[in-house]
């Protein structure tokens, strides 16, 4: 075993290292921290690199984002309801217009002449209507008195006839009386002649003979004397009583007279009874007459409403885009004349892909970029369209044919923008990026918001400015 020493012929043993300072407690103390400062910032860089890629896709799957969306609103075409010259155009493009305020004007020269026509047909027909009224009343008034007077002549007629016919009776009562009186007389006139001369004949026959006296055939003389003058007495009284048939006669004429008479008065009574009718004629006159003051007067109503069609109208406070037509300008009616847009009526429609719908709802929070502007704004997702644009496009798609590429169809989706200063720069057609937040929505607030602006869109539908009674 070798010596500690070292001697010749042995290896060569290294010589001792010199023992290290042992460190201080301030340098102990600065190395432990620079070791923490190390650790917690690998340990912050690992959490933040880590925390970024969940945060990116947690926010990815719980928002839906879209830049094909853009600031809109509800653009109301203005123009004439009648056609004309444009003599006026009060506003340019992008002036602000009070509701009620007159846009522009066409010539209302031929409907003032169109009105003052009118007006003159009124006032023939309002002439129309009184001579109508008039007659009718006077017709009225003469009706209760002729057939008052027919009905009185009649009575007296029938009392003529009436009396007539009486006469007759007594007249015919009273000869066939006579008649027949007479007659009876002449036949016992007849009947004591006969006896009287069969009897003069045989006291004559017997005197002759001397078997009566004298004086008995004087007798029967005288008798048959008598007899003869009696049965022509009764003979001529007949002739008498047959004469007076005659007055029958009479009498039934004037009876017949009095019958014709009564039938020409009931005649005259139905002719004065027919003026009911004619009343009623009347009566369809006027009623025909004022239906026709009416029609006119709704003509003059016409042509004023057509004077009032000269004057666009602003129907609600609004904006005016774009211009079209200039004075000088010949303006069909329908044609447009401005086109303007409610500034309270600004909303976003965004348009999102179909795989990007699930987690909207009415009501959802949402974030908005306007290109125009630097800052964000927010606001709430109105309704979520029913249907896609492909549905309603110019061309539809055709897949009939077989070929097929599957493009990712989108659906309108309306925000309502949160009240903020800027919004009276936000104007339609601005470009925005939307980022709408997947939260169960507020349902109640949508159908407000949406009813609320159903209202704004249709504000002042039928503006009305009167025009004076002259017309101009």
């Amino acid at each position: 075993m070798s010596s500690p020493s070292g001697t010749a012929g042995t290896p060569d043993v290294p010589a001792p290292v010199p023992a290290p300072v042992p460190p201080t407690s301030d340098d102990s103390r600065r190395g432990r921290l620079g070791r923490v400062v190390v650790w917690a910032s690998g340990l912050a860089a690992a959490a933040v690199g880590l925390a970024l890629p969940f945060s990116y896709w947690g926010y990815r799957f719980t928002t839906s984002m879209t830049n094909d969306a853009f600031v809109e609103s509800r653009i109301v075409q203005l123009a004439p309801q009648t056609a004309g010259l444009v003599v006026r155009v009060h506003f340019e493009e992008h002036d602000r217009v009070s509701a009620g305020q007159v846009i522009a004007e066409i010539d209302p020269t031929p409907r003032q002449r169109e009105l003052d026509l009118a007006r003159a047909r009124v006032a023939v027909a309002e002439e129309n209507v009184r001579y109508a009224e008039a007659a009718l009343d006077r017709l009225e008034q003469e009706y209760p008195r002729r057939v008052a007077s027919a009905e009185q002549d009649l009575a007296v007629a029938k009392s003529l006839q009436s009396e007539a016919q009486t006469r007759l009776e007594v007249t015919r009562t009273r000869t066939d009386k006579g008649v027949k009186e007479a007659e009876a007389n002449v036949d016992a006139a007849k009947a004591v002649l006969v006896k009287a001369k069969e009897d003069n004949d045989r006291y004559q026959k017997l005197y002759e003979e001397k078997s009566v006296p004298q004086t008995r055939a004087e007798d029967a003389a005288r008798a048959f004397g008598t007899a003869k003058a009696e049965y022509a007495a009764t003979l001529a009284r007949l002739d008498t009583a047959r004469a007076e048939l005659g007055q029958t006669r009479i009498a039934d004429r004037e009876v017949d007279a009095n019958k014709q008479t009564v039938s020409k008065v009931v005649q005259a009574l139905e002719l004065a009874k027919l003026g009911s009718l004619e009343i009623d004629e009347l009566k369809v006159r006027v009623a025909t007459r004022k239906a026709e003051l009416e029609e006119a007067r709704r003509a003059v109503q016409t042509a004023l409403t057509q004077l009032q069609n000269c004057r666009v109208i602003a129907p609600f406070d609004c904006v005016v885009a774009k211009r079209y037509r200039s004075p000088g300008d010949n303006a069909p009616a329908g044609s447009p004349v401005v086109s303007v847009y409610n500034p309270k009526l600004i909303y976003v429609t965004a348009h999102m892909e179909e795989d990007r719908l699930e987690g909207i709802a009415p009501g959802n929070h949402t974030t908005l970029w306007i290109d125009r502007f630097s800052g964000r704004f927010s606001g709430k997702v109105v309704w979520v369209g029913e249907s896609s644009g492909a549905n309603f496009a110019l061309i539809p798609r055709d897949v009939s044919t077989g070929e097929f590429t599957k493009v990712p169809q989108r659906v309108p989706v309306r925000i309502a923008l949160d009240p903020d200063d800027r919004m009276p720069r936000v104007v339609p057609g601005l470009s925005v990026t939307v980022a709408i937040s997947h939260t169960p929505g507020d349902a109640e607030w949508a159908a407000k918001e949406a009813a609320a602006q159903r209202a704004l869109a249709s504000e002042g539908l039928s503006p009305v400015v009167p025009v004076p009674e002259g017309g101009k």
